[in-house]
């Protein structure tokens, strides 16, 4: 073999060498390109599911909120009856009370007034009395 037989034949093999490598490389980015774009796009899917979930429980999370806000505003409004028709009960008992001490007081009040009546009324006989004895009969000596 000659000389330039030998250099033809490194030529070529570096040739082939670097073709196979270009071959391997481009064969390699391929491949990473697609299992890249895969795994992402398996990414992208877990994250859209993730974020369906989570919308989903936020929006069970609000309907079992407003859920316990009926309920919570049905409890406060059967309490507030409840306190309601107590205070009206009280409320009652309180005047029939204040009715019952006010006609007694007034009882009172007419007896005592009927009894100074009674008295004034001996008490003005007596002056009267007095006053006519003492106007019209003489005084003893």
């Amino acid at each position: 073999m000659t000389e330039p037989q030998v250099w033809v034949l490194i030529g070529t093999f570096a040739a082939a060498v670097l073709g196979g490598m270009t071959f391997s490389t481009n064969l390699i980015m391929s491949s990473l390109s697609k299992v890249i774009t895969a795994n992402t796009d398996r990414l992208e899917s877990r994250i859209d599911a993730l974020r369906f979930e989570t919308m989903s429980e936020l929006q069970a999370t609000g309907y079992r909120i407003d859920s316990l806000g009926t309920a919570l505003n049905a409890r406060i409004e059967s309490v507030e009856a409840g306190l309601n028709a107590k205070i009206d009960s009280v409320e009652a008992r309180l005047t029939a009370q204040m009715e019952s001490v006010e006609s007694r007081l007034r009882g009172d009040m007419e007896s005592v007034e009927s009894r100074l009546r009674g008295d004034m009324a001996r008490i003005d006989a007596d002056v009267t009395a007095i006053a006519k004895r003492a106007w019209t009969e003489p005084p003893a000596t």
